[in-house]
């Protein structure tokens, strides 16, 4: 009940509005006027039923403002966790929300990836490491995500808005090949023995290692 409150709440107001719109005037002597009130009162109550039907549909309570992105935002940032949280806030917010709901996935993508390694390879050491690096590069990502949609925020033409997309797409592209990396190390390092596994030079591992180090660059020269 409390979950529709509000849609509730509007569909009443509207009622009363008509009634004694209806009720009150001599509205009902003109026949124009009178199926043009009809109409009228018939699509707010469409357009405010819709709105409250969309806004459940993306998680978040009506008349909620769009998620914005402030310097508290950064401040909260302590582990995976807040990042993921920010993350979820902005799938929220339309100019940027397919890719933080894509974001979101692969995190849920590295998760699974990482267990999967921490069983198969039994916590070996160089795993460990670059299990560690690859989230640090994801937390990374995100981060620059979220800079960017701070910028998206103060954009005031449809050209610069589509420039910031475009690289918010690219974050996710990133992220994508270094999930297909990782798919890669899972692979051989389950073909290995647990001997193979420590004294055998994994063409996977030394893959992605490469990838990191690149990636890490790239951040560097792009943080904002």
């Amino acid at each position: 009940m409390k979950k529709y409150l509000g849609q509730i709440i509007f569909n009443v107001i509207v009622a009363v509005i008509a009634v004694l719109l209806f009720g009150c005037t001599d509205l009902l002597d003109n026949a124009v006027l009178s199926i043009i009130a009809i109409i009228a009162t018939v699509a707010l109550l469409s357009w405010g039923n819709y709105y409250f039907i969309k806004a459940a549909s993306l998680g978040r309570k009506a008349f909620q403002r769009a998620y914005i992105i402030d310097e508290h935002t950064f401040e909260s940032l302590n582990q995976p966790e807040d990042y993921i949280a920010v993350m979820k806030d902005l799938k929220d917010y339309a100019p940027c929300r397919q890719d933080a709901s894509k974001l979101v996935e692969q995190w849920e993508v590295f998760q699974k990836k990482s267990a999967t390694l921490e069983t198969i390879s039994g916590g070996a050491g160089v795993y460990e490491l670059v299990n560690q690096d690859i989230q640090s590069v994801m937390l990374s990502n995100m981060l620059l995500f979220m800079k960017r949609t701070a910028i998206i925020q103060s954009a005031s033409r449809n050209g610069e808005l589509n420039i910031h997309k475009d690289y918010l797409r690219m974050l996710t592209r990133r992220n994508e090949k270094i999930l297909n990396d990782y798919t890669n190390l899972l692979i051989e390092v389950s073909q290995l023995t647990d001997s193979e596994r420590k004294n055998t030079e994994i063409k996977s591992l030394s893959l992605i290692i490469e990838s990191i180090h690149d990636y890490k660059k790239e951040m560097e020269s792009e943080d904002i």
